[in-house]
C-alpha cells in the first residue's frame, strides 16, 4: 500500500454512477477482496429485511412504515411556526445535518413564521433562549411543536430540558403547543408520552442513533418543516444500491472506506472533512458523531484489547483557512482530508464590476462567490499537492434533499465498511456508559 506515502486524490461525483478513484493504479492497493464477504452479508440482511441485523439502519430507506408514520403525523399538525426538537446526539444531529444542508444555515431568520430549534445539551443560557423564542411564538398565537426524541427515553439532558420547556410552555393558553415523543417501544419515555396522551413515533429497535436519521428520528421534524423526505429517502435507495455492490470501481463506500483505512495504517489517524459550503456544517458534525462512536473502540470483536480509533475533525472553506492552513501545511503528517463541495449552489451572486475591487484584489470583480470560492478550493488542493498531502474530494451536485440523503447514506455505508477493516464493531458505544454512570453517581450525591 505504497500509495498512502504520496499525494492520492478520489473525486466522487454523487450524480456519477461511474464515479471512482483518480488513479486506477491504486484500486489493486486497496483491501476490497477482504470486503465483499462483509457485503454479501450487507446485502442478505437487506433482501431478507432482517430488522434484526446490526446494519437494520440500511432497511430505512425503502421502510414505508417508517415514512407513512411521519407523513400523517406532519400532515395532521400542519405548519407548526417554530419545531423545537429536544435530543441530543444521534437524536438530533441527523435532522440538524439535513436541515442545514436543504434549507440553509439562516432558514430561521429568513423564515420567523417556521423555524427550527435544537434543545441538546443541559446549558441554562442556551435553553432559556429556546424557551423565550417559543413563548413569543405562543404569545403571537403561532403552534409550536415540541418533540423529544430520545431511544432509551433516560437521557439526562433531554428529559431535563424537555420537561422544562414543557413547564414553560404549557401555560401559554393563546398559542398552540403539540407534544411528540419519538422513542423506543416500551420504553420510559414512551409510557410516560403515552400516559399524558402524547403522539409518539416508533424508532426500530435496533437502529443505533447515529445511524437513525432515515427513521422516524429525522423524517417527521424534517417533515414538519418541508423538507421533501421522499426525495431524500429515494436518493438514499439509489446510493445504498452503489455502496451494497460488489463492482468495487463503482462502490464508493467501499473506495473511501479502504482509502481512509489505508491511511489511518499508515498514520493518519486524523481525518478532517473540509467542507467548502457552510451549509454542510451540519454534516460535519453529524459525521464526527458517526466515526467518532463506530470506530473508536477498546477492544475488537473477539473482545481482545485494541484501543482502536480514528480522530474526526471538522473545517470549514475559506473560513478555516485563515486560522488553520499554517498547521495543515506546516504541521505534522497525521492527517487524511476529506474535501466536500457544491457544484451549484441555491444562490450565487457576483461581485460588482470595480476597479477599486480589482485594485485590491485583481481579477476578483464581476466574479460569481462560487467561482471565488472554487479557486480557493483548487488552490488548496494544488498547496496540498505540492506538499504531498493526502486528500480525496467529494463533489456534491447541489444540496437537494435527494444529494443529501444520498451523501449520508454514503457515509454509514463507509463507516460499516471502515469498521469492518478495523475489526471493529460498528454499531455499539460500550464506553459512553462510563461517564453516564459517574454523572448519575455525582447527582445522587449532591
Amino acid at each position: 500500500m505504497g500509495f498512502v506515502h504520496t499525494m492520492s486524490v478520489s473525486t466522487l461525483d454523487m450524480d456519477d454512477s461511474a464515479a471512482g478513484l483518480s488513479s486506477s493504479s491504486l484500486l489493486a492497493d486497496l483491501p476490497y477482496r477482504s470486503l465483499k464477504a462483509y457485503l454479501s452479508e450487507l446485502r442478505r440482511a437487506v433482501d431478507m429485511s432482517d430488522w434484526s441485523h446490526p446494519a437494520c439502519s440500511l432497511l430505512l430507506p425503502s421502510d414505508k412504515t417508517s415514512l407513512a408514520q411521519s407523513l400523517a403525523l406532519a400532515k395532521k399538525l400542519g405548519k407548526p411556526s417554530l419545531v423545537i426538537v429536544v435530543g441530543i446526539g444521534g437524536s438530533n444531529l441527523g435532522a440538524l445535518a439535513v436541515a442545514g444542508a436543504v434549507l440553509g444555515p439562516y432558514h430561521n431568520l429568513l423564515n420567523p413564521t417556521r423555524q427550527l430549534l435544537f434543545a441538546d445539551t443541559a446549558d441554562g443560557p442556551s435553553i432559556s433562549a429556546v424557551l423565550k423564542l417559543g413563548q413569543e411564538h405562543m404569545r403571537s398565537g403561532g403552534h409550536v411543536v415540541l418533540n423529544v426524541i430520545s431511544k432509551s427515553g433516560s437521557t439526562l439532558e433531554t428529559a431535563a430540558n424537555f420537561e422544562l420547556l414543557l413547564a414553560g410552555l404549557g401555560g401559554k393558553k393563546k398559542g398552540k403547543l403539540s407534544v411528540v415523543a419519538t422513542t423506543d417501544d416500551g420504553s420510559a419515555l414512551g409510557t410516560l408520552a403515552r400516559s399524558r396522551g402524547y403522539a409518539t413515533l416508533p424508532i426500530p429497535k435496533n437502529v443505533g442513533g447515529r445511524y437513525s436519521v432515515f427513521s422516524n428520528v429525522g423524517l417527521f421534524p424534517l417533515a414538519l418543516l418541508g423538507v421533501d423526505v421522499k426525495a431524500m429517502l429515494s436518493g438514499a435507495l439509489s446510493m445504498r444500491q452503489r455502496c451494497l455492490s460488489d463492482a468495487i470501481e463503482r462502490n464508493p463506500a467501499a473506495q473511501l472506506a479502504s482509502l481512509v483505512h489505508a491511511h489511518a495504517q499508515a498514520g493518519r489517524r486524523i481525518h478532517d472533512n473540509f467542507i467548502f459550503s457552510p451549509s454542510l456544517h451540519g454534516v460535519g458534525l453529524w459525521y464526527r458523531q458517526l466515526m467518532g462512536e463506530s470506530v473508536g473502540k477498546e477492544h475488537d470483536k473477539a473482545g481482545m484489547p485494541l484501543r482502536s480509533g480514528i480522530t474526526p475533525t471538522v473545517s470549514i472553506g475559506s473560513v478555516d483557512l485563515h486560522s488553520m492552513a499554517q498547521l495543515y501545511l506546516g504541521g505534522p503528517d497525521d492527517k487524511f482530508y476529506r474535501f466536500i463541495s457544491v457544484e451549484r449552489p441555491s444562490s450565487d451572486p457576483k461581485t460588482p464590476r470595480s476597479a477599486d475591487l480589482e485594485k485590491l484584489v485583481p481579477h476578483s470583480s464581476g466574479k460569481k462567490l462560487s467561482e471565488l470560492m472554487d479557486a480557493t478550493l483548487y488552490g488548496t488542493q494544488a498547496a496540498f499537492s505540492a506538499k504531498s498531502i493526502p486528500y480525496i474530494h467529494l463533489r456534491l451536485p447541489d444540496t437537494s434533499a435527494r444529494t443529501i440523503g444520498a451523501l449520508l447514506q454514503l457515509e454509514m455505508a463507509e463507516m460499516m465498511l471502515l469498521a469492518y477493516l478495523l475489526n471493529v464493531n460498528a454499531f455499539d458505544q460500550p464506553a459512553v456508559e462510563a461517564y453516564k454512570k459517574e454523572t448519575k453517581r455525582i447527582l445522587a450525591e449532591e
